[in-house]
C-alpha cells in the first residue's frame, strides 16, 4: 500500500511541480498574472501536500513487506537483491553446464564423424585399389587375347615378309609375289609370336632380266605400341 501511495505521489509532486513553474512564469505576463497567482497557490499547495505524501509514505513502506522497521526494509531488499543473484549465478551455471554438454556431444559426434570418415576412406580407397587391379587384369587378359589373335594372322605375316624380301633385292619396284593360297605359299607359326614364310618372287637382277627366286623368311611380331616386326632370318634363293 505505501509502495504504491510512494509511486502516485512522486508522480503528483513532480506534475505539481511543474504546474508550479509555468504558473510562476506566467506571472511576468499582464494579461494572465491574476489567473497565475490563483494556479500558482494551487500548485503550491499540491506541491507541499504531494512533497510530504511522498516523505510519510517512504518513511513508512516497510510496513507492506510486513516488517517493523526501516532498517528491517533495507535488510530484507538486500536479502532479495542477494537471493536474485543467487538465482542469476544458477541459471549462469545451468547455462554454461548446458554449453560444455552441447559443446562435449558436438566434440564426440566430429569424433564418431572424422572415425566413420577415415573408415569410409579406407574402405574407398580399397575398393578404388581392387578396382584397378581387376582392370589392370583385364587389360592384361584383353592385351594377351589380342597378342594371340595377332600371333595368328598368317596374311599379315605374309606381308611383312614381302617387305624384308623385297629390301634384299636389286629392284623392288620390279618384284611380284604369289597370292596366300598359292600352293608354293607355305607360312607356319611358332611359339613367341614367330612365323615361318616360305614363297616365291619375280623380280629383276641386276642385268634386268625377270627371274624367280625362292625365299624363306622367319620374322617375330613384336608386342608394341607401334605393332613393328623384327626380322629374324631371311634367305632368297
Amino acid at each position: 500500500m505505501f509502495g504504491t501511495g510512494l509511486l502516485v505521489a512522486a508522480i503528483v509532486w513532480m506534475f505539481s511541480g511543474l504546474w508550479l513553474a509555468v504558473s510562476l512564469l506566467r506571472l511576468a505576463l499582464p494579461r494572465w498574472r491574476r489567473s497565475a497567482v490563483r494556479q500558482a497557490g494551487f500548485a503550491a499547495a499540491l506541491f507541499v501536500l504531494s512533497l510530504a505524501a511522498v516523505l510519510a509514505c517512504n518513511q513508512f513502506v516497510y510496513l507492506d513487506y510486513g516488517l517493523t522497521s526501516r532498517a528491517g526494509l533495507e535488510a530484507a531488499r538486500a536479502a532479495e537483491k542477494a537471493a536474485n543473484a543467487a538465482e542469476r549465478a544458477i541459471a549462469d551455471a545451468k547455462a554454461q553446464q548446458a554449453r560444455e554438454a552441447t559443446a562435449k556431444a558436438k566434440t564426440e559426434a566430429d569424433a564418431r564423424q572424422a572415425m566413420l570418415d577415415e573408415k569410409q576412406a579406407a574402405l574407398d580407397a580399397k575398393q578404388a585399389k581392387e578396382a584397378e587391379a581387376t582392370q589392370a587384369a583385364t587389360d592384361a587378359e584383353n592385351k594377351a587375347a589380342a597378342l594371340a589373335r595377332r600371333c595368328k594372322e598368317k596374311t599379315l605375316a605374309f606381308v611383312m615378309s614381302q617387305t624384308f624380301v623385297k629390301r634384299q633385292l636389286k629392284a623392288p619396284s620390279s618384284a611380284e609375289f604369289p597370292w596366300i593360297t598359292d600352293d608354293q605359299v607355305a607360312i607356319s607359326t611358332r611359339p613367341g609370336c614367330v612365323f615361318h614364310v616360305s614363297a616365291w618372287v619375280d623380280a629383276q637382277n641386276g642385268f634386268g632380266a625377270q627371274i624367280r627366286s625362292r625365299y624363306v623368311v622367319d620374322l617375330k611380331y613384336l608386342d608394341d605400341d607401334a605393332g613393328s616386326w623384327q626380322l629374324i632370318d631371311i634367305r632368297i634363293k
